[in-house]
């Protein structure tokens, strides 16, 4: 359909666009290109201050901050800081539904809102906070959120320089359906707050005192039960406020958060009005939201009404240098872990997690603390490296007993694949791994295996021992009782062939024997010399012959030994 085509690409172009341009004014990601060119349209004294994208809201804006000196006097400056938002936001139906049809950004330009600082600009200025800024520029769809940021900040600064009023734009007012029915709502409670006070509220007592005014909340004193302005100083330059609920709280901040209730409740029942303020107080516990506030200072837990969001109740609040270690799910939760609990974390479900810890992280770093990000795939890296640590012991171990140059491999690409998982996580202990390689290089056992000089040494026999064997002595066996094994079913057969072969060899021994022999009969037959010589020494053939199967037996009686033994 013609109307769903020109309805999805008004919110393609818009999604794309925007993303695009967030990316490079947050700098947290963008090439240096982009980056280099964002800083030179964007003038010195401007600073990005917070900015919020959801492409399924339709929701689309910057906070920029403009820091202008101005000399009172020839030693004193006064420095004036203007909070302005650009919003690039998707329009609205009456209904509160997004209205991608109607043209919207980049067809349209940004809508520029005064955030703070109307007293900054010069007398008789018309603007106020919460007010529309003009631009005076030609928009077209060519044009950036940069553009509307450097026209705008150019005029403030013109203005506040030259001493010239500010005038707010035409139809300043910003009617938001939504918006309307929150003021309505407002209103209706305030007149029933108002009906009330008159029905019940007592007066005080002639020449009475009334209640003490308390001094303004500020961070030095800031604590449980106190009620703040979010419009205040310093409150509305907290860095962040988002929306959570609280799923786990450690024991010392129930007790705080006790503590605090327990006082508002002696304080409500001594002072008058005490049961309408409890009244009052169960109708707001209705329409209340947990928010989580991050400050230069403090993490503030605070109430307020989802109608109002101008006052909120401190609920619970910490020093942020108070802060161990932090963890989140991405759009999911959000875990502070403070130094007085390590093991009890503080957990909010809070849909801007991501967001959060950003900024967390960001006050951290203004403090000068520097932590580490130790995401999924870490974990996985550190506890993979771990794992192979345990079997470079092991297989150290097994070493001494089976030491060969194969073994001396396995470990050391063991080793080599650990360092490569603790340096992949960020873990400094990739270096003690690379260490103790060395060493192991370094043993006088690893040496000599690798290059060859080691020699396995022999056990030595111990020397037979009289007397009955000790409980759990293990008798070494001979090679000759471990060749003819019980256990092996080929020993019969072993037994057999080298039985055969020792006869072949005597049967060929023999042979020769008797061969020499007969040679030695013909050569006396024919000699008469050597008949003569061996009469001469009263030697007959069958002394030679006995001599020589004397000498066999002997060789066998040794052989039978040897077996034996």
């Amino acid at each position: 359909m013609p109307g769903q085509e020109k309805h999805n690409s008004n919110a393609d172009i818009w999604s794309t666009r925007v993303q695009r341009e967030l990316l490079a004014l947050t700098t947290d990601n963008a090439t240096a290109g982009s980056t280099d060119e964002v800083r030179s349209v964007i003038p010195s004294f401007v600073t990005i201050k917070d900015h919020k994208l959801d492409i399924g809201e339709g929701i689309c804006y910057v906070d920029f901050a403009i820091e202008l000196v101005t000399k009172l006097a020839p030693r004193s400056e006064v420095m004036h800081v203007i909070v302005v938002k650009v919003d690039a936001s998707l329009r609205k139906r009456s209904d509160g539904s997004l209205d991608a049809e109607t043209p919207s950004y980049p067809f349209t330009p940004p809508v520029v809102i005064l955030e703070s600082g109307a007293g900054c600009f010069p007398s008789g200025s018309t603007i106020r906070d919460g007010n529309r800024v003009p631009m005076d520029i030609d928009w077209t769809p060519s044009l950036h959120l940069t553009d509307a940021i450097m026209n705008v900040a150019l005029k403030v600064k013109e203005s506040i320089k030259e001493g010239e009023p500010f005038e707010a734009a035409e139809g300043s007012e910003i009617i938001d359906p939504v918006e309307e029915l929150q003021k309505g709502a407002r209103r209706f409670a305030d007149n029933v707050t108002k009906g009330l006070s008159k029905a019940f509220g007592s007066k005080e007592p002639a020449g009475g005192k009334g209640t003490p005014t308390r001094s303004a909340v500020k961070p030095s004193n800031v604590k449980a039960g106190d009620e703040i302005n979010l419009l205040d100083e310093p409150w509305v330059d907290a860095r962040g406020v988002y929306s959570c609920k609280a799923i786990k709280r450690p024991a010392f901040v129930d007790e705080i958060i006790q503590t605090a209730s327990h006082k508002e409740e002696q304080k409500s029942f001594k002072s008058a009005g005490a049961m309408l303020r409890s009244f009052q107080k169960s109708a707001r516990s209705i329409i209340e939201e947990t928010f989580l506030m991050i400050t230069d200072t403090h993490i503030i837990e605070l109430k307020a009404s989802k109608l109002q969001t101008t006052n909120g109740t401190v609920t619970f609040c910490i020093p942020i240098d108070m802060l161990a270690k932090l963890k989140f799910r991405r759009q999911e939760s959000l875990s502070l872990f403070f130094k007085p609990a390590l093991d009890e974390p503080l957990i909010y479900m809070c849909p801007d997690s991501a967001d959060a810890v950003h900024q967390i992280q960001s006050v951290l770093k203004d403090h000068g603390v520097r932590g580490k990000h130790t995401n999924a795939a870490a974990y996985r890296a550190i506890n993979e490296a771990m794992q192979l640590v345990q079997e470079i012991q092991t297989k150290e171990l097994a070493l001494k007993h089976d030491p060969t140059v194969n073994r001396v491999n396995e470990i050391m690409d063991l080793y080599r694949q650990a360092a490569e998982r603790f340096e992949a996580a960020g873990d400094l202990r990739h270096e003690e791994v690379v260490i103790h390689m060395r060493k192991f290089l370094a043993l006088p056992l690893t040496v000599s295996i690798l290059d060859g000089s080691f020699k396995r040494s022999e056990n030595q026999e111990s020397p037979s021992k009289t007397g009955e064997i000790p409980e759990g002595e293990v008798l070494e066996r001979s090679a000759l009782l471990l060749a003819s094994d019980d256990t092996d079913p080929n020993a019969r057969e072993k037994e057999k062939l080298s039985d055969k072969e020792f006869e072949r060899n005597v049967d060929n021994l023999l042979k020769e024997v008797k061969e020499g022999f007969e040679q030695f009969k013909v050569d006396g037959d024919c000699s008469t010399d050597a008949t003569a010589s061996l009469g001469s020494d009263d030697m007959t053939l069958e002394d030679v012959v006995s001599g020589l199967d004397a000498m066999m037996r002997e060789a066998d009686k040794e052989l039978m030994e040897l077996m034996n033994a």
